[in-house]
C-alpha cells in the first residue's frame, strides 16, 4: 500500500493512479485505488493494488503518466497456496471521476467538452458530430510552474463541431465551426458559494469560410462551475459560460441570437443516465436548446470517457456558425458518444 505524496500545483487527487513496474526484461502495469477520503489540503494519499503473480525479484517502480521518483521493490515469489488466494479475491473496480464538469487531475492531454457522432434530423438526414480536447501547456514540474506555480494551471483548447447533410446530393458537410482558446483553470472545496471549478480565457470561433458565408466571433469568458451531490449518488452540475465579443464583424447581430451565456447543466451519475443541457437567450429574444442524454455501453476509461448511447436534441437559433440568425426546426439525432 504506497503513500503518494501530491505535487504542489496539484489542486485535487485521483481516485486511481497507474504504477509501472519493470524487472528482468518485463514490464506490466498495476492500477492503484486510493483508500479513503481525502482532504484537498493534504499532502499524501494512500493507495492499494495487487501485484501481478508472474513479477518477482528486484522490480523498478514509476507512476504512469505522472512526474515521479523510480522505487526499488523486492519481491519474492508466492507459493501456491498465495496465488491460489490471488486469483480467487475479486479485483477492485475504480470508479470513474466525473463528478465535475472539467477535473483537474487528468493527464496532459485529456477530453475537453463532449465528444460524439449523432445520426437524425427533420425532413432531412444529417449527422453531427463534435471531437474536443485540452493539452496542459506545462509540467508541474518545469522550471516556468517553479517560477510561477500559476502556470501549471494554464491549457490550450480544441472543440471542433460538424454538421454533415447526408441527404443532400454529394451528401456535403454544412458546416464546421472551429474554436480553439487559451484558458486557465483551478478548483477548490466549492465551500461557502464559491464554485468548485474556475475557468477563464480566450476563444476563438470561425467556420474556415470566405465572403457572405464567413463567420468568425473572438471572445473573452469566465465560467465557475457549481456541483451539488445527493444521496443516491447522482449530481448536478451548473456551469454558467459568460461572454463578451472581442471581435464580431463577419455576424454583428450574433448577440441577438446566442446572447452573452451559455447555461449549461448536468444531472445524473457516471454509472447511468446522464442529462446535459444547454440554453442560449439572445437579446431579442431568439434563443436555442440543445439536449444530450446518454448511457454507459461499457465500463468507464477514465474520468468521463468510456462508450455511452447518445441521445440529442436541438431547437432554436444557430445550430451552426453559419445559421447563426436562421432555425430549422426540431432536430432530433441518435449515435454514440466517447465523453459526455
Amino acid at each position: 500500500m504506497p503513500d503518494i505524496v501530491k505535487p504542489s500545483v496539484r489542486t485535487n487527487w485521483s481516485d486511481t493512479m497507474q504504477l509501472k513496474l519493470a524487472g528482468d526484461g518485463r514490464a506490466e502495469e498495476l492500477a492503484l485505488h486510493a483508500i479513503g477520503p481525502v482532504g484537498l489540503d493534504d499532502t499524501r494519499r494512500r493507495y492499494q493494488g495487487r501485484l501481478p503473480v508472474n513479477l518477482s525479484g528486484l522490480l523498478r517502480a514509476d507512476l504512469v503518466g505522472v512526474e515521479s521518483n523510480r522505487v526499488a521493490l523486492l519481491v519474492g515469489v508466492p507459493d501456491a497456496i498465495e496465488q491460489m488466494e490471488v486469483s480467487a479475491a475479486p479485483t477492485p473496480q475504480a470508479k470513474a471521476s466525473g463528478d465535475l464538469l472539467f477535473p483537474v487531475n487528468e493527464p496532459v492531454l485529456s477530453a475537453n467538452e463532449p465528444m460524439y457522432f449523432v445520426v437524425g434530423g427533420n425532413g432531412g438526414l444529417s449527422a453531427r458530430f463534435q471531437l474536443s480536447f485540452k493539452y496542459r501547456l506545462f509540467d508541474s514540474d518545469s522550471l516556468p510552474v517553479s517560477w510561477l506555480p500559476q502556470l501549471g494551471n494554464l491549457y490550450f483548447g480544441y472543440t471542433q463541431n460538424s454538421l454533415w447533410d447526408l441527404g443532400a446530393n454529394s451528401a456535403p458537410f454544412r458546416d464546421t465551426s472551429y474554436r480553439p482558446s487559451f484558458f486557465w483553470q483551478s478548483a477548490s472545496r466549492g465551500e461557502g458559494g464559491m464554485p468548485a471549478v474556475l475557468r477563464a480565457g480566450y476563444e476563438h470561433e470561425s467556420n474556415g469560410k470566405d465572403g457572405v458565408n464567413s463567420r468568425s466571433i473572438n471572445t473573452l469568458f469566465v465560467q465557475p462551475v457549481w456541483r451539488a451531490g445527493f444521496s443516491d449518488g447522482r449530481t448536478f452540475i451548473f456551469a454558467p459560460k459568460v461572454y463578451g465579443y472581442l471581435e464580431k464583424s463577419d455576424n454583428p447581430d450574433i448577440q441577438n441570437y446566442r446572447g452573452h451565456v451559455d447555461w449549461n447543466f448536468r444531472y445524473g451519475d457516471d454509472e447511468g443516465w446522464l442529462l446535459a443541457a444547454q440554453l442560449r437567450l439572445g437579446s431579442t429574444g431568439h434563443g436555442s436548446a440543445l439536449l444530450d442524454l446518454s448511457y454507459p455501453l461499457r465500463q468507464p476509461l477514465f474520468a468521463r470517457t468510456g462508450g455511452f448511447v447518445h441521445f440529442q436534441l436541438f431547437n432554436g437559433y444557430g445550430e451552426t456558425l453559419l445559421d447563426y440568425d436562421q432555425s430549422h426546426g426540431t432536430q432530433a439525432r441518435v449515435g454514440f458518444s466517447i465523453v459526455r
